[in-house]
């Protein structure tokens, strides 16, 4: 029998090596797999990791878009963008909120008990108040206080405030588009929306650092069709002409009919899109695309128009106006307000018959007659460059009733905007040749580069040239003496329009008593037409005929655009009238009517003499707003020539007849 013994001692020693040993193989194969995660983390998803990462100690503050300009045709700036400041806190690391709040609530015009209220919110970020002003800024500063931090931001401004207002629309306060141009044309002037990037620092508080993500200035200045004076003139007449006769709402455009360029629309009342948020959204709308009405009377002229250019009526025919009253077959009666007996469609334009132009549509094909009115456009969108427009009401002839016809033929049973109205007799205007309407006429990018430009487009011929001059002769008789509106007459260019009193109509389908749409279309100089203006008034009371509230607005309309775009004063037959007094000399007026800058101040210039042109010309480059009254030369003016105002300044100027 053997025995072996065994050192214990060696035994002990043997264990702890390898234990040792096997340490140091965990040890490094723990490496390995840390190496080769890091490597695999690096190769494959090193982009997503760095995102996580980042998200530990960054927070991406949303902050309102620079936008490009809207200017007007002349390059005056309707529309900008300007610098201001917002401010904001982290709740969570205020020190001592009801110190800051008392400090700030004055400052910033709001309750301490609001702020103090945004002080207990449980985010890590809160706005306190956007769009600071630079002097509320500086104010600000001045308080030196801890934890409250701000960050630069652009804001929307409308240097003119209610002027166009319904034109260009408005942003909210991220500057995102809500109506109008802006809203039309955002892809060209939303140049980026940019998050300001702050970081976290090992407390988790917020600072703020320069952005990658912040976008290029100008993308695209808007140039739009309206001249901003046209514009003021346009405003100027139809606020003047709804507060005289108390109407609920009123509307004043302008169109060149050789182009289809829109040159204004008034909306009232209108707004400041500065303070959008204070305003009805119902008043945002653009009532010139936006609302449908029946015309009444002006509607009458689209009936004669199809009967000439079908050739079932001539200069010659007469048609028996029943003395004022006829009844239908089913039993509704048709009146006129005076008794007449025969017209010819010269006399049934001119006097605004409702049963001599119900007789002239008897002689045409329901067919032809919807061409026409199709061709003139309604019924369908004009196509312009404005969102929210609709295409009015005109049922298809095949679907007509037998009284439908009668009933369009005097304006009723058909619904259109008054944009569509105005593109019709743009048409008459321009030689039976209807233009597609614009706003915008060109988009320049920041290099000065020609981004869009629109170009005139013909898009119908509803009636020919020789029906378009005979309706124009018809139309000249409305303002003379025994026509509708001897009102709408102007002394110094021969006026073709037309009135239109209509009645509302009610909910139920009738028609409402003591309620009408007064409204004056035409175009000057009769001759060469370079205008076409609409004037449509909503509910006025007392007077409602459209020859004697709106015609007298349409007349003061075109006595400021006319000389205004250039077009010399004519006579009867059309030819330029020499002045019988004596103008300054050109020299003088260059040099004395000429406004100056002496630094943040603008010198008054001496306008005595002037015409209205030359003064809102002289002005119109300058931040100065002119209020003026008659038409003429200028006699007075307030304040006195040579006097220095500040921007945002009125300057108020009287004229009188220069003939």
């Amino acid at each position: 029998m053997k025995v072996r013994f065994t050192n214990p001692a060696l035994t002990r020693e043997d264990k702890s090596k390898k234990r040792l040993k096997f340490f140091y193989l965990a040890l490094c194969f723990g490496f390995l797999v840390i190496i080769g995660r890091a490597v695999d983390l690096m190769l494959q998803d090193n982009e997503k990791l760095e995102e996580i990462a980042l998200r530990q100690y960054r927070a991406a503050i949303q902050q309102a878009s620079d936008r490009s300009r809207i200017l007007d045709r002349k390059g005056q700036e309707l529309a900008i963008s300007v610098p201001t400041w917002s401010l904001y806190v982290d709740p969570k690391h205020l020190k001592n909120g009801a110190q800051m709040a008392e400090a700030l609530a004055p400052v910033l015009g709001v309750s301490k008990e609001s702020l103090l209220e945004k002080f207990k919110e449980k985010k890590r970020f809160v706005w306190i108040k956007r769009r600071v002003t630079a002097a509320t800024m500086e104010k600000v500063r001045q308080l030196n206080l801890d934890r409250l931090h701000n960050i630069k931001e652009n804001m929307r401004f409308y240097p003119h405030g209610e002027l166009a207002a319904s034109i260009l629309g408005a942003v909210g306060i991220d500057a995102q588009a809500l109506a109008g141009i802006e809203m039309a044309y955002d892809s060209y002037l939303m140049i980026k929306q940019t998050s300001g990037v702050s970081l976290r620092d090992a407390r988790g508080q917020l600072y703020r650092t320069p952005s990658p993500n912040e976008g290029p200035s100008n993308k695209g200045d808007v140039y739009l069709t309206i001249d901003k004076n046209l514009q003021f003139f346009a405003e100027k007449v139809v606020t003047e002409a709804s507060q005289k006769s108390n109407a609920k709402a009123g509307l004043a455009m302008l169109l060149n009919p050789k182009t289809g360029a829109i040159l204004g629309i008034a909306n009232y009342p209108s707004y400041n899109p500065n303070r959008f948020d204070h305003v009805d959204f119902a008043a945002w709308r653009n009532r010139a695309v936006t609302d449908v009405y029946e015309p009444g009377s002006t509607f009458k002229v689209i009936t004669a128009a199809a009967a000439i250019e079908s050739g079932v009526v001539s200069k010659q025919d007469k048609f028996f106006c029943e003395n004022g009253s006829l009844q239908f077959e089913d039993g509704r009666v048709v009146h006129d307000h005076e008794p007449y007996g025969w017209l010819t469609l010269a006399d049934i334009i001119k006097v605004s018959s409702n049963i001599g132009i119900y007789k002239v549509s008897q002689k045409l094909g329901r067919e032809k007659f919807y061409e026409v009115m199709t061709g003139f456009g309604f019924g369908r969108k004009t196509g312009i460059d404005f969102p929210g427009e609709v295409g009015g009401i005109l049922r298809h002839y095949k679907k007509w009733r037998p009284i439908e016809q009668a009933n369009i033929s005097f304006g009723q049973g058909i619904g259109i905007t008054p944009l569509q109205i105005l593109s019709a007799f743009g048409a008459i205007a321009n030689g039976g040749t209807r233009m597609k309407p614009y706003l915008v006429e060109k988009i320049i990018g920041k290099n000065g580069e020609i981004l869009f430009e629109e170009q005139p487009q013909s898009v119908a011929q509803p009636i020919s040239p020789k029906t378009a001059s005979l309706l124009t002769e018809m139309l000249k008789r409305v303002v003379e003496k025994g026509g509708t509106a001897p009102l709408a007459a102007i002394e110094e260019y021969p006026v073709a329009g037309k009135t239109g009193t209509a009645q509302k109509v009610e909910g139920h389908g009738g028609y409402s008593k003591g309620k009408y749409m007064a409204s004056f279309i035409g175009f000057a100089p009769a001759n060469d037409p370079q205008l076409v203006g609409l004037v449509l008034l909503d509910e006025p009371q007392g007077s409602y005929y459209g020859g004697v509230v709106a015609g007298p607005a349409f007349k003061e309309l075109m006595l400021h655009a006319l000389p205004y775009i250039g077009v010399p004063p004519q006579g009867e037959k059309g030819v330029w009238v020499a002045k019988k007094e004596t103008l300054p000399e050109p020299a003088k007026m260059v040099a004395d009517t000429a406004m100056t800058q002496e630094g943040n101040l603008f010198k008054v210039p001496d306008f005595q003499g002037s015409s209205l042109r030359h003064v809102l010309k002289s002005a119109g480059s300058f931040p100065i707003e002119v209020e003026f009254k008659g038409r003429g030369k200028a006699i007075t003016q307030r304040p006195e020539a040579g006097a220095l105002v500040s921007a945002g300044s009125k300057i108020f100027v009287e004229f009188e007849p220069m003939y």
